[in-house]
């Protein structure tokens, strides 16, 4: 069995002398990469938006939490990404059968959202590396999307295109700035090498652009067709 409280953090940040201190939030990308590494047991805490250790007396035996990790505390509205999954057919459907919800979308209303149409949608979630795809749940149900489309800007490596919807029955409720803020703090806890991203917003889609600006996001202009450009950085 592995003594990992003898390996070396990053910069000399040791598991007994800063864990209780400094490594009871968010995991920043050199301490995520140096966990990952030796074997340190993760968890994607969604109140802190961030990778946390998630067993930090497997780390350090002497450490003692200066408070209860958060996601074990019972919050009045859970909100977090996940995988779409089989189960979520019915949900999927209820959601994007609104052509409300695709008005403001890149993609033209397909129409009627059949049960095949929807399995295919989510199936296509799911392939290839050119994107990332996650449903954004409200106490483990799902009530909108996120995407992350790489390859974004050619000639930049590390910028990726943020895109996302949220289901009309949950418009008006602050949901979608916690959205925008949840999806671009997860896009950079989740890709280390990501430092730009960039969003496009239809020009009759005020409230999307409230979104972005509350989540940190500047705007950068105009594309030819009117849609405007918002760009946020890693270390805004």
């Amino acid at each position: 069995m592995t003594d990992r409280s003898n390996k070396s953090f990053p910069e000399g940040r040791g598991p007994a002398s800063s864990l209780s201190s400094r490594w009871d939030g968010r995991l920043d990308p050199e301490q995520k990469s140096w966990c990952e590494a030796n074997g340190v047991p993760l968890a994607y805490d969604p109140m802190q938006i961030g990778w946390v250790i998630a067993d930090k007396e497997a780390v350090c035996p002497n450490a003692v939490p200066s408070a209860p990790l958060s996601w074990k505390a019972k919050p009045t509205r859970l909100l977090d990404f996940r995988r779409w999954q089989s189960d979520d057919l019915p949900a999927f459907r209820q959601l994007l059968g609104d052509p409300q919800v695709w008005r403001y979308m890149h993609e033209d209303w397909p129409g009627e959202m059949t049960e095949t149409l929807a399995r295919d949608l989510i199936e296509i979630s799911a392939l290839g590396d050119h994107h990332d795809v996650l449903a954004f749940t409200l106490d483990g149900a799902p009530i909108g999307q996120m995407r992350l489309a790489f390859g974004a800007d050619p000639s930049s490596a590390d910028t990726a295109e943020l895109s996302y919807w949220l289901g009309r029955a949950h418009w008006g409720r602050g949901l979608g700035r916690d959205l925008v803020r949840r999806a671009t703090q997860r896009a950079f806890a989740d890709h280390d090498w990501l430092y730009r991203l960039v969003a496009f917003v239809h020009p009759d889609n005020p409230a999307s652009e409230r979104c972005l600006r509350a989540a940190g996001y500047h705007d950068r202009g105009h594309r030819d067709d009117g849609w405007s450009c918002f760009v946020t950085y890693r270390d805004s």
